[in-house]
């Protein structure tokens, strides 16, 4: 049976910089109720007014997780504008959520998320996750990016608009002892970027715009670990 992980993005908050935090909670304790046996899924990421739900499924399951959780995030919005630019035909698709699938490297699933948030650092934020993709690919990983220059299809749900602005990268990976390896290549990387902030997940926008913030989060076997203290802590004992 062929694994994958499969990340979709959301604006659903009724702010352009936070998000309302009994949302997160509604759809915490609903969503293993909405997802078929066999189905790991989280909220793997909270970034400015957006949030990140990461699935570990099999391939023929990926249409049913898809349409469910979007289903999910509709009932619970304060915000619409992602949602309602999802079309039937790309060429009706506008700026919307964010998808990106990779296949699982390990029996757990265990991948790396990393996503984005943008206040004014739109004509940027798409070089900053290509950057993290091309680290994922250097280095022999499989890599899911919800990028792209044209419409892109989500299975089971339609199809989102090529100016969705607040991108998801997912990498995968088999062994466990790679994860500090490659957050560290995507830190580091990251740090090249001005105007970038590697922040904790469920931190509201607060920069000096214009500007990004990012959240990393590892997603293992269903459990989700916010990369962000870890790091904070390996830099520290660095210096």
């Amino acid at each position: 049976m062929t694994m994958y992980i499969v990340s979709i993005g959301v604006d659903i908050s009724s702010t352009d910089v936070d998000v309302d935090l009994t949302i997160t909670e509604k759809i915490s304790r609903e969503l293993p109720l909405i997802l078929p046996k066999g189905v790991k899924s989280a909220i793997s990421n909270i970034t400015g007014d957006d949030i990140v739900i990461t699935s570990f499924t099999p391939e023929e399951l990926i249409e049913g997780v898809n349409r469910s959780v979007v289903n999910l995030l509709r009932k619970h919005a304060k915000g619409f504008k992602d949602l309602n630019g999802i079309s039937d035909n790309p060429e009706g698709a506008k700026e919307g959520i964010s998808y990106a699938v990779a296949k699982a490297g390990s029996p757990y699933g265990d991948s790396i998320v990393v996503s984005f948030d943008t206040y004014g650092g739109e004509n940027i934020v798409n070089e900053m996750a290509l950057f993290v993709e091309d680290i994922g690919i250097k280095y022999g990983y499989d890599v899911g990016i919800s990028v792209s220059e044209n419409p892109k299809k989500i299975p089971g749900v339609g199809y989102t608009g090529k100016e969705t602005d607040d991108p998801v990268v997912v990498i995968t990976f088999e062994d466990l002892q790679d994860l500090p390896k490659l957050a560290g290549l995507i830190f580091g990387g990251l740090l090249s970027f001005e105007n970038l902030y590697l922040v904790r997940s469920g931190s509201p926008v607060e920069i000096l715009p214009p500007g990004v913030i990012c959240t990393m989060s590892a997603f293992l076997n269903g459990n989700v670990i916010d990369l962000y203290p870890g790091i904070v802590k390996r830099v520290k004992r660095i210096l």
